[in-house]
């Protein structure tokens, strides 16, 4: 290669930054591909902070995790989608896409959920479940394989949501195959240009019906997560008046009633089970009167008097009986809350006086509140709010302009490397282009989860969740955008097959364990390189695409 002034002028204008990598020696396309590297790096960084300052906003603090990272941590993601289907040779080229979006996709399904689970991990009791908020009561030294977290009801829905839009894949998926095994020559393992033109035209209508299809499920999931939030801000507000004795218990259990779903004769389940146990989880600890953590009968009494029971003496100690489910004289929480569900159930047997106030006394619960920068501490709460959106505003700002920038060098980089080393793209960007553009997700999955607590892990693997879910909507819109505009024929059976596997691994194992031990960490971690592994079989032993 020539000097520098030399490589400066070949590139496309004088004052072009960037250079052509083909014409770098192995030194300095090292040196570029760092830098570029680099760059994503901080610009994920001020990506992840600016997040994690709008949590301290309390109306948009729910859709931080599973709106704000997702979206924009797809972006680097989409760019490299885009960028690697511009050029000259796009059916060549675009594999590098293919590896940045199949390797953002697996990576934060596991990298991050393994650190999750690493940093995030308490002792478990002796039910299997994480002693939140009971750190103190742990023993000293507790197995590893004792430990682990828990997560929220927000996760399983989401994993679902997630599973579902990993079929828009098959809208151009199996159309594709159709096309590739009609255009196939035996006697050749080189593809004709005609045949490739030809599938691309079969391919075009499915790609346009994916991509309106990948749009609606973006647009669906951010429905979703407003939604959810909007659920999650109310109830707090409950809570919160809970706690500082505004609303009494009887008030509590009038807004729950609306809340959950109670039927006549089947137990509460699921998401209304665990709405219900965080409003009357306060008035356990309430008439907790000895703190032992347990109701006994008088205390029992004592809350069934406070709701106006119209039950005679007799009756009160048959339901106390009832409830007792093990025998042993006093209420556990799960027995108090099947109660509060059987008053729900029978409203007309309570009469609480009108102007009845039980005040809650303060007490701990695990989770944390947010710091505010030191240098915002001082200012009112208007200015402090606006001074938050502000440089929350910036910092997103200014990191998502870097990635735009930044990511179509990064493109061409990881393609030279992959024809230097004649390593098909698709290896080289999968392993490398994550790391570079999607570290605002792993810098936040680590934040979160050293909280220790559920809130945290639950926002933790909502970010991971609400990535995949972009990916499976937002980056494959684009690429199927490319597909049909630049008239690419689909030839990714294996990394399809690859993409949809872990996503089902992982999105089951969050619908059947929200509660996941050590152990579960290094099975989720393995799906890593075992995604790799699995498109290597399919391309090279059963020949696929």
């Amino acid at each position: 290669p020539g000097s520098s002034m030399e490589m400066l002028a070949e590139a496309p204008d004088g004052f072009w930054p960037f250079v052509e990598p083909d014409i770098l020696n192995y030194g300095q396309l090292i040196f570029v591909t760092l830098i570029y590297a680099l760059v994503l790096y901080q610009a994920s960084n001020l990506i992840s902070d600016g997040s994690e300052l709008l949590l301290l906003i309390p109306s948009v603090a729910g859709i931080v995790g599973s709106v704000f990272l997702p979206i924009l941590g797809a972006v680097p993601d989409g760019m490299m989608v885009l960028f690697s289907g511009l050029g000259p040779d796009a059916q060549t080229q675009v594999s590098v896409g293919v590896g940045a979006l199949a390797g953002s996709t697996v990576m934060l399904l596991t990298i991050p959920w393994f650190i999750a689970i690493v940093f995030g991990r308490v002792p478990l009791d002796a039910q299997g479940e994480p002693m939140y908020g009971k750190l103190q009561d742990a023993p000293k030294k507790v197995p590893a394989l004792k430990t682990g977290i828990a997560f929220g009801e927000p996760i399983p829905l989401l994993a679902k949501f997630m599973l579902l839009t990993t079929l828009t894949y098959l809208i151009i998926q199996i159309p594709a195959t159709i096309e590739e095994e009609n255009a196939h020559d035996p006697q050749t393992a080189v593809v004709p240009v005609a045949m490739t033109d030809k599938e691309a035209r079969g391919e075009s209508v499915y790609a346009v019906i994916g991509l309106v299809t990948c749009l609606l499920g973006f647009v669906g999931y951010l429905v979703l997560s407003v939604t959810l939030s909007s659920t999650d801000t109310v109830l707090a507000a409950v809570i919160d008046g809970i706690k500082s004795g505004k609303i009494s218990i009887a008030a509590a259990l009038e807004f729950a009633s609306h809340e959950v779903k109670v039927g006549m004769t089947a137990p509460l389940t699921g998401h209304d089970k665990k709405k219900l146990k965080t409003i009357i989880r306060p008035f356990y600890h309430r008439y907790d009167h000895n703190y032992d953590g347990k109701l006994d009968y008088t205390e029992f009494v004592h809350l069934m008097n406070d709701l106006g029971s119209k039950t005679n003496k007799e009756k009160l100690e048959k339901t106390f009986i009832d409830v007792d489910k093990d025998k042993d004289g006093n209420l556990s929480f799960e027995e108090f809350a099947d109660c509060v569900s059987e008053i729900l159930k029978h409203p007309e047997e309570f009469e609480p006086a009108e102007s009845e106030k039980i005040f809650m006394p303060a007490y701990d619960t695990e989770e944390e509140e947010e710091a505010v920068p030191d240098d915002l501490k001082n200012l009112n709460p208007k200015a402090q709010r606006r001074m938050i959106v502000l440089r929350a505003s910036y910092m997103m700002g200014f990191g998502t302009c870097l990635v735009l920038l930044f990511s179509d060098p990064m493109v061409d980089a990881l393609g030279e490397w992959g024809t230097r080393l004649n390593i098909p793209g698709f290896y080289v960007s999968f392993i490398l282009a994550p790391f570079a553009s999607n570290a605002s997700e792993l810098l936040a999955a680590y934040n979160y989860a050293t909280k220790k607590t559920k809130k945290g892990i639950t926002t933790s693997i909502s970010t991971l969740v609400g990535a995949g879910c972009m990916n499976n909507t937002f980056c494959l819109a684009i690429f199927l955008a490319l597909v049909y505009v630049k008239g690419l024929a689909w030839r990714f059976k294996a990394e399809t097959f690859a993409i949809m596997l872990i996503q089902w691994i992982i999105g089951g194992l969050a619908l059947v364990k929200p509660t996941q031990s050590l152990i579960y960490a290094f099975l989720i971690l393995a799906c890593y390189p075992g995604c790799l592994v699995v498109v290597y079989v399919l391309e090279n032993i059963f020949m696929w695409d």
